[in-house]
């Protein structure tokens, strides 16, 4: 494919910035390419910084300009294709506020279960992290209690793709969770563009050993 729109982003089973832009992209239906940059290896950081003064992932590349930062390329794609929030008023800013909170929030969660789609323990997590995860059910049984589902707003949106890489969590570490929220999970997690993100990270040769040595 030789598309006008690049994604840039970081291995697929660790980066959870990454996948939330990446299924966006997906269900607005733009073409787009993807290029995986390789974290915590050799240069690495040398190669992000070629792309944004942030030195992170996701950056998309539209034509010759570059858009860092997961929520703004969201946004971008968002103009294009604007279904991408909920259509009432009401529910997309509800919506805008939940991806807010996700986006710039739940710092526990992040340290004590970073994303690891191919890890599966039942470890007893750090009791700031379980608190992180309850916050989440109670957002999300607090949206699903107001709509018919499956998602957050009814029908799918941004707010599901940012909190899909929370949802792996729950699978990765066995963190607890009702059967509403459960249900959402699986929702999330028997998506089919999901399934295609995940179905290339069980392949990647790489691993990030100090991603991996949580919680064992």
């Amino acid at each position: 494919m030789n598309s006008p729109l690049k994604l840039y982003i970081g291995n697929k089973n660790y980066s959870s910035w990454s996948l939330r832009p990446w299924l966006v992209l997906r269900k607005s239906e733009l073409p787009f390419d993807e290029e995986v940059i390789l974290l915590d290896v050799p240069g690495y950081k040398d190669r992000l910084l070629g792309l944004s003064d942030a030195g992170t992932v996701p950056v998309l590349r539209v034509k010759g300009d570059h858009i860092p930062d997961s929520l703004a390329i969201c946004d971008w794609a968002a103009k294009a294709v604007p279904n991408l929030w909920p259509s009432d008023p009401a529910d997309k800013a509800r919506a805008r506020e939940i991806v807010h909170l996700m986006h710039g929030g739940f710092e526990a969660i992040r340290t004590h279960a970073p994303m690891n789609l191919r890890r599966r323990t039942q470890m007893k997590m750090h009791a700031a992290c379980l608190k992180d995860a309850a916050q989440i059910e109670a957002i999300w049984e607090d949206c699903l209690s107001k709509h018919d589902g499956p998602f957050l707003f009814n029908q799918w949106s941004i707010a599901d793709a940012f909190y899909t890489p929370v949802a792996t969590r729950f699978e990765s570490y066995g963190l607890p969770r009702s059967p509403k929220a459960d249900t959402y999970i699986s929702e999330l997690l028997s998506d089919e563009d999901y399934m295609d993100w995940e179905a290339d990270a069980m392949v990647e040769p790489w691993s990030i050993e100090a991603t991996d040595a949580v919680s064992r």
